[in-house]
């Protein structure tokens, strides 16, 4: 009873010709649709073509470092509100360089022997080598403005009777 108050629209295509006509249709959307995914994928820093990137950084006020790999450099960019929010204080410290593949970090403030404005970020030697700029640059970027800090890089030392740590200072200036 339903189908005879329903109207037969007249249709000039059957058969092979709509079959045809839905198959274009089909491909030309998905071509547009490949566009946008395309976009999408380059708005995670971890796919993105380094054009692109650069672009990401420079909206979340990241420079790249001289001869900073594209992997670190797109973690950076990955980061960046997370780690404006963390910003400032000591555990934020902590949450950024972890998220730029640090270890051990510690950061303390007041720390006996030092003004009162010098804070201390404590990592391990092995962890600090080669990435001095990628520190100085984060201490400058998210450290506080009213404070110096200072770099304590602990080494592990093995020898056949201990076990230890030794512990040298170096203070960061930005």
């Amino acid at each position: 009873m339903r189908d005879e108050l329903v109207p037969q629209l007249p249709s000039w295509l059957s058969g092979k010709d709509a079959e045809a006509l839905a198959k274009v249709a089909q491909s030309y959307w998905q071509e547009v649709e490949s566009y946008l995914l395309w976009w999408l994928e380059q708005q995670h820093s971890e796919t993105a073509q380094t054009a692109i990137l650069d672009l990401l950084a420079w909206e979340r006020s990241i420079n790249r470092l001289p001869g900073e790999s594209a992997a670190l450099y797109g973690l950076r960019v990955k980061h960046a509100f997370a780690n404006a929010t963390d910003a400032g204080s000591n555990v934020g410290m902590e949450r950024i360089f972890k998220r730029l593949g640090f270890g051990y970090i510690q950061v303390n403030e007041r720390v006996p022997g030092f003004d009162w404005d010098m804070v201390e970020i404590a990592m391990l030697e092995d962890e600090f080598s080669g990435k001095e700029q990628l520190v100085n640059e984060v201490i400058e970027q998210y450290g506080r403005t009213c404070r110096r800090y200072f770099l304590s890089a602990m080494a592990t030392v093995n020898t056949t009777d201990a076990i230890g740590l030794v512990e040298y200072d170096q203070e960061v200036t930005g």
